[in-house]
C-alpha cells in the first residue's frame, strides 16, 4: 500500500505531495483542480515499466483518437500530460508503498535528433515488431519518430522503456515484465466491458470468493439471491436473481448496481494491489452511501486493497466518515486540493480533524 506519493510536471501539478496515505482515501475539491489527474499519475506510477498508460489516461478521459503528424512536431497524445504542454519538462512520479517499496518513474519526451536515432537504432537491432494500438490512428508524414522515454528506478535497480510513434504505427518497447502489484482505474464515464467484468468475476469464481460480490450487492437490492454469468447473443453479461421467474441483466436492475458491482470486481481483482475511482459516487442514491461505504471498507479489508477515489457529493464524504470512524478495521483519510495562487496543495484530513469539521458546518469539499 502506498505510504507517501509526490507529483512532479504531470497534468495540471508543478508539485504536489502527499505525504500521509491510507487504505482508503477519499479526494475532494473543485472542478479543475486535480481529482482525476492525481487518479492519473498514480495509475501510472503503479504500472512501473508501462508506457502504455500514458495513452489509456487519455482514453480514460474520451481522447481516443489523435492525429499526430511525424516530421512537423505536431502535438503528440502526451503532450498533454506535461504541465502547460511543455515537453520540455520532466515528469516524476515518486512514491513509497508497502510492497515494492521507494519508485521513482520519470517520463520525458525525446527531442534531440542524435538521442532519437540511437534510441530507434537500439530498438531495431533487438527485432522489435510494431504493436498497433486501436485508440490511435496515426497520420504519417516523414520518417522521423516521436518517443516518450519511461525510465524507472526501484530497489537500486532501473530501467527505461519507450513509447514510439513512427511509420511503422505505435509501439511500445522493450516488453516490460509485470507491475509490481494489479492497479484497477475505474473511470467516472462509461463502464467495464462485459467481457472485462466476466472475467474478473470468473477470477472470483475460480477462488471461491463470487459471494463477496454477492454479499455486497444485497446491501442495496436485498432481494438479490444469486449471480450468474450469462451468456447473450455472445456476448457474457452478469445476471442476478431477485425471485422473479428469470434472472434479470445486471444493467436492468439499475446504475448502482453497475456501478458497485464493478466496484467490487475490482477490489477482488487486486488483492494486495490499487483500485483507482473517479466519482465514485456516481449512478448511487444518497440513501445507499452508508451502505457502499461498508461495502468497500470489508471488501478493501479481505483482499488487502487500497483504495483511491474522488468525489464531488457532501454526502459521500460524510457517509464514508461515518463508516470508517467506526471501524478500526481501515484507515480513513480525506485529502482537499486546492488552488492557491496557482499552485495545487493536498490538506489532508484525519479522522479527529473532519469531524470537527463537519460539525462545525465546514466547507471540505
Amino acid at each position: 500500500m502506498y505510504q507517501s506519493f509526490e507529483v512532479r510536471n504531470f497534468r495540471c501539478f508543478r508539485e504536489l505531495k502527499l505525504d500521509a496515505l491510507a487504505q482508503i482515501n477519499l479526494v475532494v475539491g473543485a472542478n479543475n483542480v486535480g481529482k482525476t489527474a492525481l487518479l492519473e499519475a498514480l495509475f501510472i506510477h503503479c504500472g512501473t515499466y508501462r508506457p502504455e498508460l500514458t495513452f489509456k489516461v487519455n482514453a480514460f478521459r474520451g481522447v481516443e483518437q489523435v492525429k499526430v503528424e511525424l516530421g512537423r512536431w505536431a502535438e503528440t497524445p502526451w503532450d498533454g500530460l506535461f504541465h502547460q504542454f511543455d515537453v520540455s519538462q520532466v515528469i516524476t512520479l515518486e512514491g513509497k508503498d508497502t510492497v515494492a517499496g521507494w519508485r521513482l518513474v520519470r517520463l520525458r519526451v525525446l527531442r534531440d535528433v542524435s538521442e532519437l536515432a540511437e534510441v530507434m537504432a537500439s530498438l531495431h537491432t533487438v527485432g522489435v515488431t510494431p504493436v498497433p494500438y486501436g485508440l490511435l490512428r496515426v497520420s504519417v508524414a516523414t520518417e522521423i519518430a516521436q518517443v516518450l522515454e519511461l525510465e524507472y528506478t526501484m530497489d537500486g535497480k532501473g530501467g527505461k522503456f519507450y513509447a514510439i510513434i513512427d511509420p511503422n504505427g505505435v509501439r511500445f518497447a522493450p516488453i516490460p515484465p509485470a507491475p509490481p502489484f494489479p492497479a484497477f482505474f475505474q473511470t467516472s464515464r462509461g463502464r467495464v466491458p462485459f467481457r472485462d467484468e466476466a472475467e474478473m468475476f470468473g477470477n472470483l469464481q475460480v477462488r471461491g470468493e463470487q459471494d463477496e460480490v454477492l454479499k455486497v450487492l444485497r446491501l442495496i437490492e436485498p432481494r438479490l439471491r444469486r449471480l450468474e454469468m450469462v451468456v447473450v447473443a455472445g456476448e457474457p453479461i452478469l445476471h442476478g436473481d431477485i425471485g422473479g421467474n428469470r434472472m434479470i441483466p445486471l444493467p436492468f436492475l439499475g446504475e448502482g448496481m453497475v456501478r458497485l458491482a464493478s466496484l467490487v470486481l475490482h477490489i477482488g481483482n487486486a488483492p494486495d494491489g490499487v483500485v483507482l475511482v473517479d466519482e465514485i459516487e456516481n449512478g448511487l442514491h444518497h440513501t445507499v452511501l452508508t451502505s457502499v461505504w461498508q461495502a468497500v471498507g470489508e471488501a478493501a479489508r479481505k483482499f488487502n486493497t487500497q483504495i483511491f477515489a474522488t468525489t464531488h457529493s457532501l454526502e459521500c464524504v460524510i457517509a464514508a466518515h461515518k463508516v470508517f470512524s467506526q471501524t478500526q478495521s481501515c484507515e480513513f483519510l480525506l485529502h482537499r486540493l486546492e488552488r492557491v495562487n496557482d499552485e495545487i496543495r493536498a490538506i489532508t484530513y484525519d479522522r479527529e480533524t473532519l469531524k470537527a469539521a463537519i460539525e462545525a458546518d465546514l466547507e471540505v469539499r
